[in-house]
């Protein structure tokens, strides 16, 4: 490919519209526009693919926003393209050229209508969620009343942080999509606890409830008891990774509200410290990797810039560089395992993985 001198390659939409779901090929259309510019007579075939590019990409981009919240969207849309680029030829299944024109202001526009491929979408989403992010959704009620404040979400939320996860508050995004999906998982709904997962693309939803009744009266004091449980989904592996279930926690207090908020304050903070016991801390996985026979110093960067660009990887450092950069060291941080990078690399198809030795990565080398 001729090499461009100062090319801006904006990517916008003109229109782009979201058709109804075609049931028997569980797919749905979506248009997109992409536009590259032109510098000269010479640039136009290299431009219009330029812009072919970007009009799949707005189109993936729409099809995985029936899923994604759209400030979630906006946000992680890099890291998502990331994820799909392998796959983009099995979700975006198909699509045909619509319209194509020279704007304004000489870029090329290319139009597509394309058909999405929804079961392979929702599968790569599922698949690709954040594993160091956790969703916590709690029912609790005290003497069949919804509590004003929440102590088991509170107390799941404290441990949650201390374990290193960062969590997300489904609260931030108000409106009847997380109202829905809020409502259902109360009302134990696990499809709800999946959309939920990927609305906000986390892989772990932590699901809770705690209710108290009345207990025993006497002279100047009131006893209630509380039933409560936790339940942990990770999503990704598709797995329920705990269950956990107490009854008749006892509380006391002047009335029967009291006595009710100290049930619940107690099973809470057990169910708590028992469910965060089993859920291991967010780890940094480092692993070094091994790369020979790149053919030189560019070589390097390439292979430096294609594994940053893996997702979940954050960040590639330069170890060692040896006999003019024919072989190198590099030292990954990734929230993944070294498995799940030896799979991202193999996919790049630009390396052979050669073997895994404990965190040690070996590649080979292919035309860069």
């Amino acid at each position: 490919m001729k090499a461009r001198n100062a090319v801006f390659v904006p990517v916008f939409v003109v229109v782009l519209t979201i058709a109804s779901f075609l049931c028997r090929a569980h797919a749905l259309e979506s248009a997109g526009v992409g536009s590259a510019s032109i510098l000269s007579s010479e640039d136009i075939e290299e431009a219009r693919a330029e812009a072919l590019e970007a009009a799949k990409e707005d189109a993936l981009l729409r099809g995985i926003g029936l899923y994604v919240n759209d400030e979630i969207l906006a946000r992680e849309k890099r890291n998502l393209l990331k994820v799909f680029r392998l796959k983009r030829g099995e979700v975006v299944s198909r699509y045909k050229v619509v319209s194509e024109n020279r704007g304004e202001d000489g870029s090329c526009r290319v139009r597509i209508q394309a058909v999405i491929n929804e079961d392979a979408l929702k599968d790569v989403l599922m698949k690709n969620l954040y594993t160091d992010r956790v969703i916590v959704v709690t029912s609790e009620e005290n003497l069949g009343h919804p509590m004003k404040r929440h102590i088991l979400e509170h107390e799941l939320n404290r441990r949650v942080k201390g374990k290193g996860y960062e969590v997300v508050d489904y609260r931030i995004v108000r409106n009847e999509t997380v109202s829905g999906l809020v409502t259902s998982i109360r009302q134990g709904n696990t499809e709800a606890v999946k959309k939920m997962g990927v609305y906000y693309l986390t892989d772990l939803v932590i699901v809770g409830f705690v209710e108290s009744s009345p207990g025993e009266r006497t002279k100047e004091i009131r006893s209630a008891h509380a039933t409560g449980q936790v339940k942990i989904h990770k999503l990704g592996s598709k797995k329920e990774v705990l269950s956990l279930t107490k009854h008749h926690k006892k509380g006391f207090g002047s009335d029967f509200e009291k006595a009710g908020i100290d049930a619940v304050d107690k099973v809470s903070g057990v169910m708590a410290r028992e469910a965060m016991a089993g859920m291991r801390n967010k780890l940094i996985n480092k692993v070094k990797i091994r790369i020979r026979e790149l053919a030189d110093g560019a070589s390097l960067r390439k292979a430096k810039s294609l594994i940053e660009n893996i997702p979940y990887v954050k960040d590639v450092q330069v170890e060692d560089c040896h006999d003019k950069c024919e072989g190198a060291v590099l030292r990954v941080q990734s929230t993944q395992d070294i498995y799940y990078i030896a799979d991202a690399v193999g996919g790049l198809r630009k390396f052979a993985v050669e073997k895994i030795e404990g965190t040690e990565l070996f590649l080979e080398a292919g035309r860069l």
